[in-house]
């Protein structure tokens, strides 16, 4: 057995050593060059592995998990270099704790002076503007503030958690649907997941485990809580409401109305009908006003300033909006949806479309479809999990720059291979 445990065991200690090594390069934003070194690096380990080590037994499966958390452990100390949203929460959870709506007054405003320090306060990204976290991620930062008070690292762990939870929850499924396990490579040793949830602490991990949850439950034929379970994920990350009418189609409106209730109780008791409306308006000015690593919206803001020598900047959103309702309706209306899985799938396409015509695509935004990479694994993913962390290099410049070069080496293969499996009609990994 340990002969056979040996590759797993070879390898895991070599992209351990890669974590390890990240402790010794300092801020990552200004050492750009040996991030992208050791990320890429793990990310090929994560691959090689993918192909070359099969998954047959046990032990093995084990071994794999082991070396998954031992991952996350390793850089859940780190500070998030390349992301200040911990710090946002941390900021949410201070107000929320003090008995003030956080959702009613931005960091910058003069009621909430007190509460600056020198510490949470200068790392916090988008001051002037109100916070676009839901109720249930309010929730859950007020849970780490109970927990670990203002320790970034007690706030890392909470997420941290929900996404080795995922991964946990992404192996009974794919024993429960009799598939093979290689595919939880593409989560477990993935440096996209380690990354973005142990290390930077994003909250779209508790997204994850709540979508996986629903189907989890659905499989079980566990509708009324599925739906529950469901309205979570929405009220952690907004995105998962376009799975709605998929949930309705697969469910019947009965057991939708139990996850609509949740939902309801949820928002009622976080907003007034004023801060409901001061929320709404900054999600509206945070999709006008932000850009970063896009797609198709930098392509049409190219035509419109090289061919019409105007500028598209805030134009192309609108349009962008339209284009992702119609897939969103393509998908309600002709998707099959036999199965749960079906459900999963139909949802990994429409998350996929969201995050191909948005106007700002953070990496961490990937996890809304990369979350179904152990059902559906497309190669056009797995790629864009591994070629979003070049997206990084932006912030190596003063002030940030995209150069062109990264966001062709990002976008060119990943939707080449798109285009290929949607005419294939199934991943080319699998």
């Amino acid at each position: 057995m340990l002969k056979q445990l040996t590759p797993f065991l070879l390898t895991g200690f070599l992209q351990e050593l890669l974590w390890i090594s990240s402790y010794y390069v300092g801020p990552f934003r200004d050492n750009t060059g040996p991030f992208l070194a050791l990320m890429l690096g793990a990310f090929g380990l994560c691959a090689w592995s993918y192909f070359r080590l099969p998954l047959r037994h046990q032990p093995a499966v084990l071994t794999v998990l082991g070396f998954a958390l031992l991952f996350r452990l390793t850089v859940l100390p780190a500070p998030p270099h390349q992301s200040e949203d911990a710090y946002r929460y941390i900021w949410d959870a201070r107000i929320a704790a003090a008995g003030i709506d956080p959702f009613r007054y931005p960091p910058e405003a003069p009621q909430l002076e007190r509460f600056r320090d020198a510490v949470v306060f200068p790392k916090l990204n988008s001051k002037p503007y109100r916070t676009v976290y839901p109720p249930f991620s309010q929730i859950l930062f007020r849970i780490s503030h109970a927990l670990f008070g203002e320790s970034v690292v007690g706030m890392k762990s909470i997420f941290s958690l929900f996404e080795f939870s995922t991964l946990l929850l992404a192996w009974r499924l794919l024993e429960a649907y009799g598939e093979r396990l290689e595919p939880l490579f593409l989560v477990a040793w993935n440096p996209f997941f380690i990354f973005e949830f142990s290390h930077s602490g994003h909250s779209e991990s508790a997204m994850m485990f709540l979508i996986l949850l629903s189907v989890y439950l659905l499989l079980h034929s566990k509708k009324a809580w599925a739906m529950v379970s469901y309205a979570g994920a929405v009220l952690v990350k907004l995105h998962p409401a376009m799975l709605l009418p998929l949930y309705f189609r697969r469910l019947g409106w009965k057991p939708a109305l139990a996850g609509i209730a949740a939902g309801s109780v949820l928002l009622s008791a976080f907003f007034t009908p004023s801060t409901l409306l001061q929320y709404v308006n900054s999600l509206r000015l945070y999709y006008k006003l932000f850009e970063f690593n896009a797609g198709v919206h930098y392509v049409l803001r190219m035509i419109g300033r090289d061919l019409y020598q105007e500028s598209w900047d805030q134009l192309t959103g609108p349009y962008l909006g339209a284009g992702l309702v119609l897939v969103c309706v393509l998908i309600w209306w002709r998707f099959p949806l036999r199965s749960e899985k079906d459900l999963l799938h139909a949802g990994f396409w429409i998350m996929t479309a969201d995050v191909c015509l948005s106007t700002t695509v953070h990496p961490w935004y990937l996890a809304w479809a990369a979350l179904a990479l152990p059902f559906f694994p497309y190669a056009f993913m797995a790629y864009w999990t591994g070629a979003s962390f070049l997206s990084y290099v932006a912030y190596a410049y003063r002030p940030v720059y995209e150069p062109t070069w990264v966001l062709l080496v990002e976008y060119l293969p990943m939707y080449a291979l798109m285009a290929w499996e949607i005419i294939r009609r199934k991943p080319l990994l699998r």
